[in-house]
């Protein structure tokens, strides 16, 4: 009888802890739609900048285009231009904070005032434009905003570009 309550204890402690940590991130997501995309069309992917994170956010937009349904192709007809952007934020002087979706601790540490020390971000924004190829004529566009202390932004960055693509009208 004991071995059956600590048996269910137990598998209901990891049920809890395995949703809490797949459970996603709340983004600030705006899109604004002008026409559908159609259904089955191709697209090929464009970078505003050659970065680390802009490079993991267009393999992102590849895979979850693909998941819908769409086809990577050179000379594909619709155009998603994919973007990021990483604030450093806040002063010098910032003070410690605690981030209670994560259970963690940030401290402001090597937070810029250091001539060439990194600053540590305080916002990462993701922007799509999705344009029709041979008119020009913008389709869609918006962005993601991360506000939170997100220390690892290539981690969160599938998950954004999911929440920007679920506003885009397919």
């Amino acid at each position: 009888m004991r071995l059956r309550i600590i048996a269910s204890a137990a598998i209901i402690a990891l049920a809890t802890f395995a949703t809490t940590q797949a459970r996603a991130q709340d983004y600030n997501v705006s899109v604004t739609n002008y026409q559908p995309i159609p259904p089955g069309t191709t697209f090929v992917t464009d970078m505003n900048d050659n970065t680390e994170l802009t490079a993991t956010a267009e393999s992102a937009l590849r895979k979850s285009l693909a998941q819908r349904g769409l086809d990577y192709d050179v000379n594909g007809t619709i155009g998603f231009k994919i973007g990021t952007f990483r604030d450093a934020g806040g002063s010098p002087n910032t003070e410690a904070s605690f981030d209670s979706s994560n259970t963690t601790f940030n401290f402001p540490f090597n937070s810029g005032d250091v001539k060439g020390a990194p600053r540590m971000g305080r916002t990462y924004r993701i922007t799509l434009n999705v344009y029709n190829r041979a008119s020009g004529a913008v389709l869609s566009h918006g962005e993601v905003n991360d506000n939170g202390m997100n220390f690892d932004p290539v981690a969160s960055t599938p998950m954004m570009v999911e929440a920007l693509l679920d506003k885009v009208e397919f």
